[in-house]
């Protein structure tokens, strides 16, 4: 090799060198944006240890899933979320600032915790005002947000509101053993057992109520859920409690959901799970936009939990409704490329008809929105306009049968229990946005936030459907904790 040729290499490998460097950002400023972020937020933004879901930029109005009082905090992703990103900055770190914000929201949460031992979508410091806001304020949406339209006054299973908090204030305690947060832990434990049915299933709130039907539909919040994520969550729960305590009680708990979630299956080549199902646990009608019908997401995570226990357990018939489910998988995407027809939410028990739920121009006598449900795919919507197929498959079905031939081969409990450590570390708390490290500490502002654009939050009142949400630029805490993420996940990777 010629000298002229060593340089050029040299100059090559310098250059290299420099882009690597420029691309990734340097450790020490990967901590500085983590430190400047999280003291905005826990200073700032934060009430009392817990956060909503957005504030506006200049911090004077606040969101949930609906605007909060200023005595509001919300879970849902919020409070619980940014505790639980608080613990994987400080595993990442070791530094106590950290933990010591993950302990303000964990003390926010004790404080929310109903006597019974769940939560509510949100924590309010002033309980006092709580039913005066609903009835002016929380019931004045008229597209969706039913389940703000009555104040029950118990604790809340949907969008894994009580498991999520539980399965943080659990996880702090396991990393800390501190003493105070072990009572509000094993309470939150009794009262997801105390509201398991006897089949195995669970309510969507608890205690039980049967207090508020409308639009002449039956209260539907007794029902056996999956929506949003409901029993998932609380298998998830019940499974990381009993590896904490080794309390045989969680365990069978589980055993008994594993169950009813086998029992929930629908029949034939319809074997699928529902959000909800009745009594007879045959899919049901809940809330005015949601129609008795089979469902792709809740039917992949019955396929999880169902997955996770046979790794846990080795009993096959936990695989047993698999196949059927991925056959059925399979039929959605024939019959769709067959049809052509625009993807629905719901699958028609019986039918197999895609089962479209479409907003009309009409109000109720209430004042709320009316829903048409429909098996006319020429009436579904898209934005307003009919919808159009695709092409595209419903579901991809491959790596799921995949993954099931794989779990099928198995047949040692070490191999079981790789798989389970891998499906575990799989969970995904909240959708990751692809950004790079180096675009993450870009985006913060010389007080430390991440401010974003298009935060589409709801208007009360709207006269149609295209004015029910305004768009708003704030500090939203779900790019918080995801940006949260890449940064500890940078750091992980460094080590």
């Amino acid at each position: 090799m010629s000298t002229a040729d060593r340089i050029l290499m040299l100059l090559a490998s310098s250059l290299l060198c420099a882009f690597a460097s420029a691309a990734q950002p340097a450790r020490e400023d990967t901590l500085a944006a983590m430190k400047k972020a999280t003291t905005f937020m826990s200073e700032r933004v934060a009430l009392r240890g817990g956060y909503v879901w957005l504030v506006s930029e200049n911090l004077e109005r606040r969101w949930g899933e609906i605007p909060a009082r200023p005595s509001q905090i919300w879970l849902q992703g919020g409070t619980e979320r940014v505790g639980q990103v608080m613990l994987d900055a400080y595993e990442a770190t070791r530094d106590s600032f950290y933990l010591d914000v993950a302990r303000k929201a964990a003390d926010a949460l004790v404080f929310g915790q109903h006597r019974e031992g769940g939560w509510h979508y949100f924590i309010d410091f002033d309980p006092a005002g709580i039913p005066g806001w609903y009835e002016t304020q929380a019931s004045r949406f008229r597209w969706g947000y039913e389940e703000y339209r009555h104040y029950y006054g118990n604790a809340t299973f949907d969008d894994r509101v009580t498991p999520d908090a539980a399965l943080f204030l659990l996880r702090f305690y396991r990393l800390t053993r501190e003493a105070a947060y072990r009572e509000p832990v094993l309470k939150a434990l009794d009262f997801v057992l105390d509201a398991q049915f006897e089949n195995g299933a669970w309510p969507q709130r608890f205690p039980l109520r049967n207090e508020y039907a409308h639009d002449g539909l039956p209260d539907y919040t007794s029902f056996y859920t999956l929506n949003d994520g409901a029993m998932q969550a609380i298998v998830e729960l019940l499974l990381d409690a009993h590896d904490t305590f080794a309390d045989s009680r969680y365990f069978d708990s589980v055993r008994r959901a594993m169950a009813a979630i086998i029992a929930m299956q629908g029949p034939g080549n319809q074997a699928a799970w529902a959000e909800q199902h009745g009594p007879d646990l045959r899919p049901i009608a809940a809330r005015t936009h949601e129609p008795a019908g089979y469902v792709l997401r809740e039917s992949w995570m019955s396929i999880v939990m169902l997955e996770e226990f046979y790794l846990r357990t080795g009993d096959a018939k936990y695989l047993a409704p698999v196949p059927r489910c991925l056959d059925w998988f399979d039929r959605v995407n024939r019959e769709a490329a067959a049809a052509g027809y625009p993807t629905p939410r719901y699958w028609e028990p019986g039918t197999n008809k895609p089962l479209y739920v479409v907003r009309t121009t009409e109000l109720t006598p209430e004042g709320y929105g009316k829903y048409i449900w429909t098996t006319d795919p020429a009436k579904a919507r898209c934005d307003g306009k009919p919808c159009k197929f695709d092409g595209k498959p419903v579901v991809d079905v491959a790596p799921l049968r995949t993954q099931y031939a794989a779990l099928v081969s198995l047949d040692t409990p070490a191999g079981r229990a790789k798989q389970l450590t891998e499906l575990k570390a799989r969970r995904v708390r909240m959708p990751r946005d692809r950004e790079s490290v180096a675009d993450v500490i870009a985006a913060l502002d010389a007080r430390g936030a991440w401010i974003t654009d298009g935060n589409l939050v709801p208007r009360a009142n709207a006269p149609t459907e295209a004015e029910s949400q305004e768009s708003v630029r704030g500090i939203s805490t779900r790019t918080f904790v995801v940006r949260m993420e890449a940064l500890v996940a940078s750091l992980r990777k460094s080590q």
